[in-house]
């Protein structure tokens, strides 16, 4: 095993002291970039849970030789929440991001989830033991996003589906179509336009209008035309025609 030392380290006091110093700053770990390996996280919403992160920068010997570092299991990683409100976005294994270390044993905060102070485990301090995950440096561009700029915003599935928020104008494109559970209420202006592009509307239960309905075109009910339908019964007189058909 090759140490830290080179040919010089030893040709002097003043060089025997500034390695030991060195040394002793080396040891100090605040942060460096990561590479996960593993997420411990249970699926949907859960409480948020851990990462087994990768160094990236290898350890280099007295020789100039790099030397691969060891990984770092359960840092707890970030999430973006406030309360019990939260934008749920774990990590997945290959992501890239930064392992900050605490000053102090952070075991017990982890086992409590810090919901009361307590003691250090230990009496180390600025350990690579007690790192913490913050994600998404140095990573790809995504397949699924929510975007928010000087535009407006936009939502994207990776599959079709986006929704686009932008100059006040509510955009949406969904091949696969739009499904809802929820009554849909419509107040006041501006209109309602529905098949602007020669698309048929399909409405499958009972409609309720609660007002006047008009036609720029014929209107067909149970087969018959409102414009070219004929009556039946049809007598000289004041007495009624019969049924439409």
């Amino acid at each position: 095993m090759k140490g830290q030392q080179t040919l010089d380290t030893n040709n002097s006091e003043y060089n025997a002291l500034s390695f030991f110093v060195e040394q002793m700053l080396n040891s100090i770990n605040t942060a460096e970039p990561v590479r996960v390996t593993a997420v411990s996280a249970p699926v949907g919403v859960n409480p948020v849970g851990f990462v087994d992160v990768l160094p990236m920068v290898n350890l280099v010997d007295g020789e100039g030789r790099g030397h691969e570092q060891s990984t770092l299991y359960r840092l707890p990683y970030l999430r973006i929440q406030g309360g019990k409100n939260a934008f749920i976005c774990d990590p997945q294994p290959g992501d890239m991001g930064l392992a900050v270390y605490a000053m102090r044993d952070t075991e017990t905060v982890k086992e409590t989830r810090g919901t009361v102070p307590g003691n250090p485990g230990s009496a180390r301090a600025l350990s690579k033991g007690d790192g913490f995950y913050l994600g998404g440096f140095l990573n790809a561009a995504p397949e699924r996003y929510i975007m928010v700029d000087d535009t407006g915003i936009t939502l994207d599935d990776g599959a079709g589906g986006k929704l686009e928020l932008k100059g006040g104008k509510l955009t949406i494109a969904a091949p696969a179509g739009i499904q809802t559970s929820s009554p849909f209420n419509h107040n006041d202006t501006p209109d309602f336009v529905m098949g602007s592009g020669g698309a048929t509307g399909t409405v499958n239960g009972n409609l309720q209008v609660n007002g006047q309905v008009s036609s720029a075109q014929d209107q067909i009910a149970g087969g018959i035309s409102q414009i070219h339908h004929t009556h039946t019964g049809v007598q000289p007189g004041s007495g009624n025609t019969g049924e439409p058909q």
